[in-house]
């Protein structure tokens, strides 16, 4: 078996369980790509670190490119294609910068309060799409990439439901809110009216002063600006 047919039988059936397997897969295809599309059996341990390891100090990208090639060649054993996995079963421990943080109301009091610096006259309600969109992750307890792909249609303000769609494992549910994020939200809403809606009720509901979405870039250097 070939490693091009082996990489894109593991994708089909990684995305058929409900994976995104998105970065894993761009992962897999470039180590195709770096090794050439040859019988599995002739893939070396030492071609696998040289893929994993790369150029300059070890990050998390390593260990990254590790995790996908542990869970293909885990793949290619279970089926009989390779007695053993090639790749070397441990990645050098990686610095962690990422430090979980719960807020205090306070704390997030003034993040809130923050936004007044993000009004501008080209953009005047700029501050009030990032208040209430901090408000709605916090309320709601929602992920970043939810709250930026809710639609207008996806809010129903009279019943306090958001419908939330292909989300993780592309599922999707509906989210209760109480009426505190409902007078929020519909304050926005009444706000939202100004900006273009392209795509009718399938617009956006956060958007800049073009209508588009905000991107979550975007999103995570307005958050660190607050701060």
């Amino acid at each position: 078996m070939n490693l091009k047919e082996s990489i894109e039988s593991y994708v089909t059936l990684r995305r058929s369980l409900g994976a995104v397997f998105a970065a894993e897969t761009r992962v897999l295809r470039s180590f195709g790509r770096a090794l050439g599309d040859r019988p599995i059996d002739m893939i070396s341990r030492e071609e696998c670190h040289s893929f994993c390891r790369g150029a300059g100090p070890p990050t998390r990208w390593w260990s990254r490119k590790h995790g996908a090639l542990r869970g293909f060649f885990t793949y290619i054993v279970n089926r009989g294609h390779l007695a053993a996995s090639p790749l070397p079963e441990t990645v050098p421990r990686i610095p962690v910068s990422f430090e979980p943080y719960i807020y205090s109301r306070d704390e997030l009091q003034r993040l809130l309060d923050a936004t007044a610096i993000l009004e501008t006259s080209l953009s005047p309600l700029r501050h009030l799409t990032f208040r209430t969109l901090l408000l709605l992750l916090y309320g709601a307890g929602l992920r970043p990439g939810e709250g930026l792909r809710l639609r207008c249609c996806d809010v129903e303000l009279r019943d306090g439901i958001l419908s939330i769609w292909d989300t993780k494992f592309f599922k999707s549910r509906l989210v209760p809110i109480g009426a505190d994020l409902v007078t929020a939200l519909g304050k926005y809403r009444k706000a939202r009216e100004d900006p273009p809606t392209p795509a009718g009720g399938r617009s956006a509901f956060f958007a800049g002063r073009t209508g588009t979405a905000i991107s979550l870039s975007r999103l995570e250097a307005v958050f660190s600006r607050l701060r």
